[in-house]
This record gives structure tokens, C-alpha cells and sequence, in this order.
């Protein structure tokens, strides 16, 4: 699994509107995945997460990650990151996850109000594979 920035020719699917597929692992060692919305900074993977799911306590326990992204148009062809939570961000208004919602929707978050704290998770990227 080669380490460094992710190539060019897979930086599309970075930027697109697919959405990721995050693994994390909990307490007792086992996987969770979950498909998320995410944004792509050119370094770091950026996410949205509620303090009271899985997910959240899964990353407080164990920073480590991996999400895989397909090309809808080609299933031949994917990215997968690996890497490690490096920052914890509260939000306690909707503009991180409006920020998402954006990209994803086109429009403002629909199913949250100010007030719910969320975190902007930053990964960064470690190690990639990728196919086709």
C-alpha cells in the first residue's frame, strides 16, 4: 500500500459526490462501516459526526481509519485511504455540516437545527490503493 499524497488520476473521485464508505473499529476490535458524506481539502478527508453515535466513540477510541470510494461509472475502479483522525472540531451551529449538505444536496442540511453539536473530523491520509 503505497504511502504519500494520492495521485492525480484518482483526485476525482475525491472531489465528486460519491459518497465514502468509513471503517472504524470499536472497543473490542471489531468493524463498523458507514457510508458519509465527506470533503476533500487536498490533503485531508473532512466529515460530519454526532457526538452520540457509534462512529464518534469508535474514533475517540481508536483514530484509525480507512474509507474506500467507488466510480460509480467504472466498478472496476476505486480509492482506498487509510490514515488517522488528527483533529476533533465542535460545531454547535449547522455551518460544517450545511458545508457538506452543499456539496452533496445543493442545499442547506435538512434534517438538523443550531444548537446540535457535531464534529468536523480532519483524517489525514497515510497510506492509498487504488484500481483502474
Amino acid at each position: 500500500m503505497p504511502a504519500g499524497p494520492v495521485p492525480e488520476r484518482y483526485r476525482d473521485l475525491l472531489q465528486s459526490r460519491v459518497l465514502g464508505h468509513l471503517a472504524t473499529v470499536d472497543g473490542n476490535g471489531s468493524p463498523q462501516v458507514n457510508p458519509v458524506w465527506f470533503f476533500w481539502d487536498g490533503e485531508h478527508v473532512l466529515l460530519s459526526v454526532k457526538p452520540e453515535t457509534t462512529k464518534y466513540r469508535n474514533l475517540r477510541g481508536n483514530p484509525d481509519v480507512a474509507m474506500s470510494i467507488s466510480d460509480p461509472a467504472r466498478p472496476d475502479r476505486y480509492l482506498e485511504i487509510r490514515g488517522s483522525v488528527v483533529t476533533f472540531e465542535l460545531f454547535k451551529d449547522l455551518s460544517w455540516v450545511n458545508h457538506l449538505a452543499r456539496k452533496y444536496t445543493g442545499a442547506d442540511f435538512a434534517h438538523g437545527a443550531d444548537g446540535e453539536h457535531r464534529y468536523k473530523i480532519t483524517i489525514r491520509v497515510d497510506r492509498w490503493t487504488a484500481q483502474g
